[in-house]
């Protein structure tokens, strides 16, 4: 019998597949780093977006803030002097201040409320968007700012409501609107331009339904709602200002924007 001899010359040696491994294994380590670097750079200029759209919205809300505080500070000048009026000034003859100051308070607020634009900061909140911001600092910024704008809006709603229940019932029965057309001359300019240029009538007004309007019931009216103006002021809006100019600084900081 005939026995036939295999030759082992063509086997590979173990470092001959060591060497295929570890080249293959480097091409796929590779790739990943090159995935995970565009990866990187993605998110990078998502966030370089995202942070230059949400500077733009709280650069606008700062200057709108700070326009509402400012007209805010002279409504509770002349809440004040309306006040101090009714406690016991002449009710017939009344000066010429006393109907400005009267349509201050009474008329012209809900146009003094400030409404925050936070659609970026929804936004970044709802898509999970927010992870693209790698700083701390700014996460945390951005979760207090936030609670800010909700504790802003809730004490609007309740500034709102005192309007509805109490001034405007008040005004309805006490306001002599007659005045008002005369003084925005019959809608060619807004009340809070004319209440802003100090427009003059020719006549001073008078008080509707004189012999119900009742002095304290005017005055503490008034008062209460003189509070709540102080309160949202230096409990809600002066703080939001506060927040809203650290987090410019740290995005200013951080994606060096102007």
């Amino acid at each position: 019998m005939e026995v036939h001899h295999h030759s082992h010359s063509s086997r590979k040696k173990w470092t001959h597949y060591f060497w295929e491994f570890l080249m293959l294994f480097l091409a796929v380590f590779a790739g990943f780093l090159a995935e995970n670097e565009r990866e990187h750079y993605v998110e990078d200029q998502r966030a370089k977006v995202l942070a230059r759209n949400l500077y733009k919205e709280l650069y606008a809300d700062s200057i709108a803030v700070q326009q509402k505080i400012s007209l805010r500070n002279t409504k509770e000048s002349e809440c004040a002097y309306f006040i101090d009026y009714v406690k016991d000034s002449n009710l017939i003859k009344l000066s010429t201040r006393f109907y400005p100051a009267f349509t201050w308070t009474f008329l012209q607020s809900t146009q003094l409320l400030f409404e925050p634009n936070d659609g970026i900061l929804n936004q970044l909140r709802n898509s999970g968007e927010l992870r693209y911001f790698k700083n701390s600092e700014l996460q945390a910024s951005i979760g207090k700012l936030s609670v800010s704008i909700a504790n802003i809006r809730s004490r609007n709603e309740k500034e709102y409501g005192f309007i509805e229940f109490y001034l405007r019932p008040f005004s309805i029965k006490h306001y002599d609107f007659s005045w008002y057309e005369a003084f925005i001359q019959k809608g060619q300019i807004t009340l809070i331009d004319a209440l802003k240029e100090k427009r003059e009538t020719q006549f001073a007004g008078n008080i509707v339904n004189i012999d119900g309007f009742k002095r304290k019931e005017a005055e503490n009216t008034a008062s209460y709602y003189l509070l709540m103006l102080r309160g949202t002021r230096q409990a809600h809006y002066t703080p939001y200002t506060i927040l809203n100019h650290q987090l410019l600084e740290i995005l200013r900081k951080e994606y060096q924007l102007e």
